[in-house]
């Protein structure tokens, strides 16, 4: 018999209870797991929009450049020469070239990555969405590198012509302005000056030193052939070598020809023989004004040494008066092969006048030791250097007299002693209007009488002592059948 308060209903067991509690831990564990994927893609989305925003600029940056070999490979050999330039060697080609090359990239998504996008729209509509727009868009991250790639393909595709950053003639001092003073300079290189200096310099890397586009022995040469001054008798050692760049500057300088010092200074270097001349008291002129190519070839010549005519025609171009001197009567033989003007005076510089060797009779002697000096310092007359009675170059009175015979004498001999028209005593003539028997020829002081250059017997006579008659007997001799000055 049932009791009629009491509600019929299904009895709950044990095992429905916990099955309930079940489902509540499932629900639970389900929410918080999305809520901290929620929370993952938030900071994942915020951490690569920073990231990514700052890098990809700097490896686009980085690979550009080595992008460009892989159209451009026949470059790549010039990075095993010995000069190569700085912008080329760290791949820096943007420096001097506009960009002009493209990738083409294909992506396929799989896997995480394509679930990650799939969540991400379907979050579009929380409020991370407003985060997203502060720190960048979905967009922007959506299409960066991530796991899940299935695959990528990368395909190089030439974009415009590339040019240079800047005008040729004004690129190379982008880098190299420290030159720019030598453009300024009284004697610059053509091409240096116009910036076409890939004329001489290759832009990318050289075997060559300072990147020359082949070697300085062949560079200047074409636009300096020197090859009829190569041809002379005697060339420049440093043409030679054709080590032009030892005395040119290839850029630009203050001296003359572009030369890399002042003429003296830098034939110096080579020449100390020369350099040591330079402190004394008598200087040639060209040697004094730095003009030493005056005078010098300073390439190649057919004149020893390197001079630009033959001696003494080189002289004369500056002395043309001593040129007539050469042209009297009596003259020394210069410009033959026994003589020329250097034979006698130093082109460069000397403590004597006139660039003499020496100034005394020491510089005669050289050529007439013999039988003059053995007799001529004995002499009398030794104290007078030979230039008191002779010119050194030409005469119209041999040989070489300042002045004719007597009067050349009577510089330091009292003419009224000796001539007998200088009135007072009776003296012996000595005009050429007589005549000496014994040399046929005019009577002089020196026909047959005395020898100015000295003689083993006094009063510089020449063939006897005085005062014995034997000197005056070779002409007033008593000669049977002929009557001859004086008969005794």
């Amino acid at each position: 018999m049932s009791d009629p308060d009491v509600e019929v209903g299904a009895v709950a067991g044990p095992g429905d209870e916990q099955t309930g509690a079940t489902n509540r831990r499932g629900r639970g564990v389900f929410a918080a797991v999305l809520l901290l994927l929620l929370l993952l893609c938030a900071v994942t989305t915020i951490t690569q929009t920073y990231v990514t925003a700052g890098s990809d600029r700097t490896i686009r940056s980085v690979t550009q450049n080595l992008e460009c070999l892989q159209c451009h490979v026949e470059l790549i050999p010039e990075f095993s020469k010995d000069w190569v330039h700085n912008p080329f060697e760290s791949e820096r080609c943007t420096t001097c070239h506009t960009p002009h090359g493209e990738i083409e990239t294909t992506t396929v998504l799989g896997g995480i990555k394509q679930v990650w996008n799939r969540t991400r729209t379907l979050v579009e509509w929380l409020p991370l969405k407003i985060i997203l727009d502060v720190f960048g868009t979905g967009d922007q991250v959506a299409g960066e590198d991530g796991g899940g790639v299935k695959s990528r393909t990368e395909k190089q595709v030439k974009g415009q012509k590339s040019e240079l950053v800047m005008p040729m003639d004004e690129l190379c001092w982008m880098c190299h302005g420290d030159m720019g003073p030598q453009r300024n300079e009284a004697y610059a290189h053509v091409p240096f000056v116009k910036g076409r200096c890939t004329e001489c310099h290759d832009p990318h890397a050289s075997d060559y030193r300072v990147m020359l586009v082949m070697p300085v022995e062949d560079l200047c040469i074409t636009c300096h052939p020197i090859g009829p001054e190569l041809k002379r008798k005697q060339v420049h050692a440093p043409v030679d070598g054709f080590h032009c760049t030892n005395c040119h500057d290839p850029h630009g300088t203050q001296w003359k020809g572009m030369l890399v010092d002042n003429q003296r200074d830098l034939c110096f270097t080579c020449h100390p023989s020369v350099a040591r001349l330079s402190g004394m008291s008598v200087q040639h002129g060209p040697y004094l004004n730095d003009a030493c190519s005056d005078c010098h070839e300073p390439h190649g010549s057919d004149y020893m040494p390197l001079l630009r005519r033959s001696q003494p025609a080189l002289c004369y171009g500056c002395h043309p008066g001593i040129q007539n001197q050469f042209l009297r009567a009596s003259h020394h033989p210069v410009g033959t092969i026994s003589l020329d003007c250097t034979g006698c005076h130093d082109a460069h510089a000397t403590n004597y006048a006139g660039l003499l060797y020496d100034n005394d009779n020491g510089i005669c002697y050289d050529c007439h030791a013999v039988p003059i000096q053995t007799t001529y310092d004995r002499s009398a007359h030794f104290r007078t250097p030979c230039w008191g009675c002779h010119t050194p170059h030409g005469s119209d009175y041999g040989p070489l007299l300042k002045a004719p015979q007597p009067e050349v004498c009577f510089a330091c001999h009292p003419r009224s002693a000796y001539d007998d028209r200088a009135g007072g005593y009776k003296n012996h003539p000595v005009r050429p209007v007589f005549f000496d028997v014994h040399e046929n020829t005019g009577l002089t002081c020196t026909t047959t009488c005395h020898n100015p250059h000295g003689t083993q017997y006094t009063r510089m006579l020449q063939h006897y002592n005085a005062p014995q008659d034997g000197n005056c007997l070779i002409c007033h001799a008593v000669v049977p059948g002929q009557i001859v000055g004086v008969d005794y």
